[in-house]
């Protein structure tokens, strides 16, 4: 493919291309739920989706009910961390994982949408 050749366009076609991928209704696993999740400490929260359940070298090790969750850093969300959170402490977003992912890679500037589906009014915009 031609793109693949021009040294700027091939990085964009292969992030929206692994994007794409991962999202994809087609894939059986993938993200399964965006999520707010304290990281990277208490009192602060990140946008993360959940992935899964740990395999079972890391089940009993473990000794609680936790699930995976990525965590993307932005705006390239194929980079990001994968953490082990209790389930009972996730919160839930009613959002898609499209939107999640929309609001990742805006770097948080596409939140009117994000903010009223999570439940938390928006401030003002700046006049």
């Amino acid at each position: 493919m031609a793109l693949l050749r021009i040294p700027l366009l091939n990085k964009i076609y292969g992030t929206i291309k692994q994007v794409n991928e991962a999202i994809s209704p087609n894939k059986k696993s993938s993200f399964r739920q965006v999520v707010l999740v304290e990281f990277p400490r208490a009192g602060q929260h990140s946008v993360g989706f959940v992935t899964g359940e740990p395999g079972p070298e890391l089940r009993p090790r473990i000794g609680e009910k936790v699930v995976s969750v990525f965590i993307p850093t932005t705006p390239n969300i194929t980079s990001g961390f994968v953490v082990l959170v209790p389930e009972q402490t996730l919160t839930k977003l009613d959002i898609s994982v499209a939107e999640g992912i929309k609001y990742i890679i805006s770097l948080g500037s596409v939140s009117r949408e994000f903010a009223v589906a999570s439940g938390v009014e928006p401030a003002p915009p700046p006049k």
